[in-house]
């Protein structure tokens, strides 16, 4: 099998068993906590994405990219990077207790909810790096394997955590018991292929990593703050962190859904990273497909979505109006989120990662505003009308830039064409009435393919190029 196809696989298997088990905590922290106690959690969570992304320090990104274009070097960016997130991990720990402690003077028992959370960020990170070094060699079955273990011990200590009513730090601390089991298990393996043994630390080399990283860090700073405002912003102006819980209901699921679309992303990464040293052609035809290949997932799972918001919001618990609201919203998001992800990964493997310091600074911006305007308007749906807008945005500066830096194509014919379809589906799904919430799917993803079949829009020559696009 070929690397792009059983990477793609695996990174799915990887997504899907994440997500599943994603969805598996989601449901249990619905289920057994106060809106209060989710609140608080998912606040945690939040500022942990924060420390996961600047403990990273954009080290990650660097690893992959320039490991798959040098296998060599990769015993020597795995041990500096980690010197360098151990670093970085101890700087945060630290702002983190002066920020929250000393000037919001956050309560004992909720900062160790936050510092819980955050431990697991700090092992997760680590990970990455040892993550991003099989990801460099294109071996993710390993990323795989050594995941699933972590994750069912991490399920079975979060049930049991809240099923006997521990303090909630316990049930943050269960996200750190997966990523310390995770860390050892992939460092394990990792030394049948790029071993620290007999690596040494080299200053010109933490030198030269500073220097490729930072923009890389300051992106991914820019980045996470961007995903996490709406969230704070939630927080601070509508006084509290009961007010997170109805949009965070709506947030992590799609988050959930997201996922199993990035794994494609993450297969192609080192493959992009290859073919712009070597073959342009090859680069932009990757490219290409991936745009069809993308939005054939994300507008039906738009529709999918949106038109029946209140059924998945309500399937687990009531969540009223509001989280289904928020949901219909986030899943028209969904088309340009993915679709900027793209072409992020395309600015990174084109050495032209500084685009993305300015283009994610006055994406943090557009938030801010938007969001400070339309939260006080119309509450949590403001946040999210504020991230639609401006990932709107966003896919407008890349967009051009991208047109006028690489010359790439965007096709669009056949986007078109799955909207069409995919507005037929819903629309005549909408139509019955009561179907059974877990026959939906079933029933939509079999009326679209067969009405993509009937319309011809992919034939059987363009999916034997697909398949060819996949194994090259």
């Amino acid at each position: 099998m070929k690397p792009i196809l059983k990477n793609s696989i695996f990174m799915a298997l990887f997504n899907i068993f994440g997500r599943a088990s994603g969805f598996i905590r989601y449901a249990l922290l619905v289920a057994f906590l106060s809106e209060s106690h989710f609140g608080i959690i998912t606040y945690a969570f939040y500022i942990g994405r924060l420390g996961r992304t600047f403990i990273d320090g954009g080290l990650d990104n660097l690893i992959s990219r320039d490991g798959a274009r040098n296998y060599d070097a990769i015993p020597s960016y795995h041990l500096h990077g980690l010197l360098l997130k151990s670093i970085l991990a101890a700087i945060f720990f630290l702002a983190v207790f002066v920020y929250l402690f000393q000037v919001r003077g956050l309560p004992l028992f909720e900062m160790g909810v936050v510092y819980a959370a955050l431990c697991g960020s700090a092992l997760l990170s680590f990970t990455g790096v040892t993550r991003s070094c099989f990801t460099a060699i294109e071996r993710m079955e390993y990323i795989f394997y050594t995941n699933l273990p972590a994750r069912f011990l991490s399920i079975v200590f979060l049930f049991f955590a809240l099923w006997y009513s521990l303090p909630l730090a316990f049930a943050a601390a269960a996200v750190s018991i997966e990523n310390l089991l995770w860390f050892f298990l992939l460092g394990y393996c990792s030394l049948r292929y790029f071993s620290l043994i007999g690596a040494r630390i080299s200053w010109p080399t933490v030198r030269y990593m500073l220097s490729e990283s930072w923009s890389l860090a300051a992106y991914g700073f820019f980045n996470v703050f961007y995903l996490s405002l709406d969230v704070m912003m939630i927080e601070y102006l509508m006084g509290g962190r009961e007010a997170v819980a109805p949009y965070t209901y709506a947030s992590q699921l799609l988050e959930g859904v997201t996922m199993l679309i990035t794994g494609y992303l993450i297969a192609i990464y080192p493959v992009l990273s290859r073919y712009y040293n070597s073959d342009e052609a090859a680069y932009q035809k990757l490219f290409h497909q991936s745009v069809i290949v993308l939005l054939s997932c994300t507008i039906p799972l738009t529709f999918l979505l949106g038109l029946w918001s209140y059924e998945w919001m309500n399937l687990i618990k009531e969540t009223g109006a509001i989280s289904s609201h928020v949901l219909r919203i986030l899943a028209v998001n969904l088309n340009f989120s993915l679709f900027n992800t793209l072409l992020i990964a395309v600015f990174t493997t084109r050495n032209r990662q500084r685009w993305l310091v300015l283009f994610t600074a006055f994406a943090v911006l557009i938030s801010f505003l938007s969001n400070w305007i339309l939260i006080p308007l119309f509450g949590q749906p403001g946040g999210a009308y504020a991230t639609l807008f401006s990932q709107f945005i966003l896919l407008v500066m890349m967009t051009g830039v991208a047109k006028h830096l690489f010359t790439l194509s965007f096709p669009m014919k056949k986007p078109i064409q799955i909207f069409f379809v995919s507005l037929l589906c819903g629309v005549g799904l909408a139509w019955i009435p009561r179907i059974p919430p877990l026959l939906i799917p079933l029933l939509y993803l079999g009326l679209f393919m067969s009405l993509i079949r009937l319309f011809g829009i992919f034939t059987k020559e363009e999916l034997h190029k697909i398949r060819r696009a996949f194994q090259r």
